[in-house]
């Protein structure tokens, strides 16, 4: 992952996430630190309005003509009342993006307890009990809903006997199972989860 000196995510980290372009590793990473740095949230966001701004104004700007007209006076007008905007809509100060929601997922749950629950669209960062399983560099997390549809993959290394897991963007309402998968995809654990509303 790639960081400034100031430990803040690249600008070119920033566009590549913003064009869905950043891929694993570094996308793990990035959502990571993007989950407590309001600094690099803001800087996203603008990012973000930049791309639709210039999207909207490429839509809306006419092609020149066979004859070598140019677009009329009014577009050029347009187009400068639309810089404006996105200019606006970047400086102008974003809320706090939410915090992250905290589970920790045990493996000695009682066959009477409830899943654990997390409020649906909000970020979430997984804790995953790792006690009693072997002792490996790497494990493979995965979060899928009832239709066995990933939402969530990621290799993860433990730490004090646990996973964690950080989910940048949240999982929609439902139920979910969160699978724990050594290096060679043998599956070793298996917690349940919901998001709600």
């Amino acid at each position: 992952m790639a960081f400034q000196d100031d430990t803040h995510v690249t600008d070119d980290a920033l566009e590549s996430y913003s064009m869905g372009r950043l891929a694993d590793p570094e996308l793990s990473g990035f959502e990571e630190h993007l989950l407590i740095c309001g600094q690099c949230q803001d800087r996203l966001a603008r990012e973000d309005a930049f791309r639709q701004g210039m999207r909207v104004a490429l839509a809306r700007t006419p092609q020149k003509s066979a004859a070598g007209r140019s677009f009329p006076v009014s577009w050029i007008l347009v187009l400068a009342a639309l810089a404006v905007i996105v200019v606006a809509v970047i400086a102008w100060p974003r809320p706090t993006a939410l915090p992250a929601t905290l589970l920790q997922l045990q493996a000695d749950r009682g066959p009477q307890d409830q899943p654990p629950a997390a409020p649906a669209g909000q970020p979430l960062l997984l804790l995953l009990d790792t006690t009693g399983l072997p002792a490996i560099p790497s494990y493979r997390v995965e979060v899928v809903d009832f239709s066995g549809q990933a939402r969530f993959q990621s290799d993860v290394a433990p730490s004090g006997g646990r996973v964690r897991a950080s989910l940048a963007k949240g999982l929609p309402a439902g139920a979910y199972f969160v699978r724990l998968y050594s290096p060679g995809r043998e599956l070793l654990r298996e917690f349940a989860l919901t998001a709600r509303r």
